[in-house]
């Protein structure tokens, strides 16, 4: 008996071998330790290419397909159309305008002059388009494209411009194999630095361009790509499948509203009698021709069509339930979901439910979605052409040179807010305990601070000379609440052989007579005494 069993465990020792021993410890299939990445005949398999550089995840079709699909759903879809609104609108607005910091007031004043006499004319090669509306279209192709490659150049007469790329401009040569360390139209140096980008132009030739003169405009989110992709790719089903499915609802809707009435008769023609006509409100001596005999032409003043149905035959109208509430919240997982990572449902589709606090929270989010894209604006087209306009405009003489020429903060539009004034009481009351300067304060509001406090000097030297020349008191002109009435007067008290007059404290007089009092008393006084 002890040999049988001994016998039984030796073969069920052979039977399990060191790789299903390593298997079974962790490995890869059903063996794994994790669940999600154990094969599973209860959900479909993931058809997906193994982890590697994202610059080879994303070949050159992935990239083409989902470009073609997002400028047919920017001309298509409305929710689309909504988010790339948007981001313009709030991004850029206006425009984002630059300012100096040179160090010098002067020379900055003679900076911001000379750039923003360059960025409001036409400034691209094309001589269409400002600085500012490039801003409003680079913004688009970011969320569109997922990309755009503006260039720095030069116009005929050498003056500084820029030429913008869309994403299909920049690729490999249609013809041949690309050189090697060329990934999509960009070649790159032996530590991943891009050294020159291939343009392809109208007529399918190409041509490198140095990299230091192109800007790859993109929201960075990984490491080892070379292009980049829509930020809305994964709402391409979603909202390819809404609009079909919303195509289909609307001609189901028609086709139900298209039979407005049935008849079921003994025969199947229509012998036009008279009572056929009363059922209606009609006379048949009202209708000439063949109109009492053709249904065709009978549906023309009856409204509607009539059907004549042989006998056993019954039509029956299709009464649809479409659209309901199932159907409602179906869109609006379907929208929820293709906007999902981008902006809140709530700011671009429909903010009906949500509540005050609710809302505070969406828009201070979409906040942080509109600042992340001036951001990417600022770091990779904004800093970068001020430095090539200045640059170019110093070489020519045109600027003084100074050690601080490239340095710019960016003023942005004003930040989008649900409490505007509660915002405003919050600053003012910063402002007051120098938490927060004016100079902020102006860059929040998309204002210019310089030229704010010169506006601000303007107007306060137009009340005084209007205060003279009509001789009135400065108050009456202008009376700020948190100032006194003696610090905005023209007049100075002593003025005119006035004597001046001073307020006069009772109680501190009458303190300052006991301690006289008290002082002429309090000698010392000999001990003898």
């Amino acid at each position: 008996m002890a040999s049988k069993k001994s016998i039984g465990k030796s073969k069920a020792s052979k039977g399990v071998g060191p790789k299903l021993k390593k298997q079974a410890t962790g490995g890869p299939g059903i063996f794994s330790n994790f669940e999600s990445a154990k094969f599973s005949n209860k959900r479909s398999w993931i058809w997906s290419s193994w982890p590697t550089d994202f610059k080879k995840t994303m070949t050159v079709f992935d990239r083409l397909e989902t470009t073609r699909k997002m400028r047919w759903m920017e001309l298509n879809a409305g929710v689309v159309r909504e988010i790339l609104a948007n981001m313009a609108m709030y991004a850029v607005g206006s425009g984002i305008k630059p300012k100096a910091r040179t160090g010098d007031s002067m020379l900055d004043k003679k900076y911001e002059e000379a750039f923003d006499e360059w960025a409001s004319v036409p400034c691209d090669i094309t001589g269409r388009f400002n600085f500012y509306e490039l801003q409003h279209i680079i913004a688009r192709l970011v969320y569109r494209d997922g990309e755009c490659f503006p260039i720095k150049t030069k116009n005929g007469a050498g003056e500084p411009c820029i030429q913008l790329l869309e994403s299909h401009r920049i690729g490999s040569n249609q013809s041949g194999a690309p050189p090697p360390n060329e990934v999509d139209g960009i070649h790159f140096g032996p530590y991943g630095k891009p050294d020159w980008y291939n343009v392809i132009k109208s007529d399918g030739s190409s041509r490198r361009v140095p990299a230091n003169a192109v800007m790859h405009v993109y929201q960075p989110e990984v490491a080892s790509g070379a292009r980049a992709y829509s930020p809305l790719q994964h709402a391409i089903n979603n909202i390819v499948d809404m609009l079909e499915i919303v195509s289909l609802e609307k001609f189901a809707v028609k086709m139900n509203s298209d039979v407005t009435r049935t008849i079921t008769r003994e025969t199947a023609q229509f012998d036009g009698a008279q009572s056929d006509f009363e059922a209606f409100g009609m006379r048949p001596q009202d209708v000439t021709g063949n109109g009492l005999t053709d249904p065709n032409e009978a549906s023309t003043f009856i409204g509607g069509k009539i059907l004549a149905l042989a006998p056993g035959e019954k039509l029956e109208s299709f009464v649809s339930n479409r659209p309901n509430q199932t159907f409602n919240g179906f869109i609006e997982y379907l929208v929820r979901d293709s906007v999902a990572g981008v902006l809140p449902y709530e700011f671009i589709y429909d903010p009906s439910a949500a509540s005050g606090a609710s809302m505070r929270l969406i828009v201070a989010k979409a906040d942080r979605v509109f600042q992340h894209l001036q951001t990417v604006l600022m770091n990779r087209f904004l800093t970068p052409v001020w430095g090539y306009v200045i640059g170019s405009k110093i070489a020519s003489g045109e600027l003084p040179s100074c050690e601080y020429w490239n340095k710019v903060v960016w003023t942005t539009p004003k930040r989008v807010t649900v409490d505007a004034g509660r915002d405003a009481a919050q600053n003012r009351a910063d402002i007051e305990l120098g938490i927060k300067t004016i100079g902020e304060n102006c860059l929040e509001e998309g204002e210019n601070f310089n030229e704010m406090l010169r506006q601000r000097a303007c107007e306060a030297r137009a009340y005084v000379d209007a205060a003279k020349e009509f001789d009135i008191p400065l108050w009456m002109l202008i009376k700020p609440t948190n100032v006194a009435l003696a610090d905005i007067t023209s007049e100075e008290p002593g003025e005119e052989g006035e004597e001046k007059d001073e307020d006069v404290d009772l109680d501190e007089t009458e303190e300052s007579d006991e301690t006289e009092d008290s002082e002429e008393t309090s000698e010392p006084q000999d001990e003898d005494e």
